[in-house]
């Protein structure tokens, strides 16, 4: 027994620890620009996307009201008129015109559960219509940032290669100077014009790419103020001196839409059994009515008009019906088995893909880390370049170079930051947990 309990107590921390699993604030783009956390605070106002799926979980609350609907009680008034002609022996057709009205009531007592099963039908659809639009928003969260970290990497590139169109045309202006001089061969001069131009038709193409960026990251979030992608020194230093943690939790359950969505679907067929096995039991209801109607007087010709009062239990039991109600069960027996397979294989594929971005994300820690030595490497030959030069043992082009290629380096660490921040996220969204009040189709068996 105390095995037992050993073992059910690793089980439960190993739970505890992946529902646990939340990312340290600073590992969220949005702690380092204020303006992508302004972004996603107001998803819900802007997104269009949420709108389909707000309009679906509206549906779905009113369906699960109409269903809850079929349980209480219904009123009703019936209101007739008649043209009445009696053949009566020795007479000639007597014709008068009557109304008749009656009010009635009718309440379900006991249908077996079959009644809450109907219900439950449509809670569960409400429950998962909340579900799509919590992982809708999640995973919108997810595109917003990684495509304004996109953007960030964008605009530092476009910075750098504005900052390398400058050096290259310095450098244009010295290599036309030292040709007059006959210190440069044209060649010389030809390869650096070529340079220059190459700059500026990769600064042409970054700035296409981040105004098709921008648009795209506008189009999802709905966001229609000026956007600003600086990169703060505050960031640059987070991306060279935050310590990352060194591991990640394995998947142990799962956020996946779509495995909650097979889950719905076997809680739905168990729903379907119980109502198909109700089908051929009596249903007993209550009911109630009050009504007029006409009869004739005793010995006489004359009619008496009565008001009727009748309350009482009423039972309808269908005793067969060809089999329907027993082939509707084995139908959604089969059905549940058939999502049973589809979960079991859906859990599969997610915990492969869980850990295949688990291994993702501890490669890119290994490229930060090599950023990060490649960048103290630039920072280093620049510092002895700048040295060299000003003793006249390096020329302007080879400081040039070495300047380009520490920008070089800082853009390498940016992107591998920014790549990591974006795999955790997702990570996240994976082996992270949705809240628990969501979640409340689970108490339906």
């Amino acid at each position: 027994m105390s095995l037992f309990r050993l073992l059910l107590s690793s089980l439960f921390v190993v739970l505890q620890s992946h529902g646990s699993f939340e990312l340290n604030p600073l590992e969220r783009p949005e702690h380092h620009f204020p303006q992508l956390e302004e972004i996603i605070l107001f998803l819900d106002e802007n997104a269009p996307e949420l709108l389909t799926d707000k309009l679906a979980l509206e549906e779905a609350e009113f369906n699960q009201k109409i269903a809850a609907a079929d349980k209480g009680l219904k009123v009703g008034l019936r209101l007739s008129g008649h043209s009445i002609q009696e053949d009566r022996p020795s007479r000639d057709f007597d014709q008068r015109y009557k109304a008749f009205s009656s009010i009635y009531a009718k309440k379900p007592l006991y249908h077996w559960g079959a009644l809450e099963a109907k219900e439950n039908l449509f809670r569960i659809d409400k429950d998962q219509a909340r579900l799509n639009l919590s992982f809708r928003k999640r995973k919108l969260t997810g595109q917003v940032r990684m495509l304004f970290l996109d953007l960030v990497v964008l605009n530092f590139r476009k910075e750098l290669a504005a900052e390398g169109q400058v050096l290259t045309k310095q450098n244009l202006s010295d290599q036309v100077q030292r040709e007059k001089l006959g210190m440069v061969s044209p060649v010389d001069l030809a390869e650096t014009e070529i340079e220059l131009l190459n700059r500026e038709i990769e600064l042409s193409e970054l700035k296409l790419l981040i105004n098709k960026s921008e648009s795209d990251l506008r189009m999802i979030s709905g966001y229609n103020e000026v956007l600003n992608f600086e990169t703060r020194p505050s960031f640059l230093k987070f991306c060279t001196e935050y310590k990352f943690p060194q591991s990640y939790p394995f998947l142990v359950g799962t956020s996946n839409n779509q495995i909650y969505q097979i889950e719905s679907l076997i809680k739905k067929e168990r729903q379907n059994i119980v109502i198909a096995e109700s089908e051929l039991m009596p249903k007993i209801n209550f009911i109630g009515s009050i009504y007029q109607d006409q009869v004739d007087a005793i010995s006489s010709t004359d009619r008496v008009n009565r008001n009727n009062i009748l309350f009482g239990i009423e039972a309808n039991w269908h005793l067969w019906d060809s089999g329907k109600s027993r082939d509707k069960k084995m139908a959604a027996l089969v059905r549940a088995r058939q999502h049973e397979t589809a979960l079991a294989q859906a859990n599969r594929k997610v915990r492969m893909f869980s850990e295949s971005m688990r291994q993702e994300i501890l490669s890119l820690l290994d490229r930060i880390s090599l950023s990060r030595k490649l960048l103290e490497v630039s920072q280093d030959r620049l510092d002895k370049c700048k040295i060299e030069h000003s003793q006249d043992r390096k020329s302007s082009l080879e400081l040039s170079t070495a300047q380009w290629e520490l920008g070089e380096a800082k853009l390498a660490n940016l992107e591998a930051v920014c790549n990591f921040l974006n795999a955790l996220d997702s990570y996240e969204q994976h082996i992270g947990l949705p809240d628990h009040d969501s979640i409340s189709s689970d108490e339906i068996e």
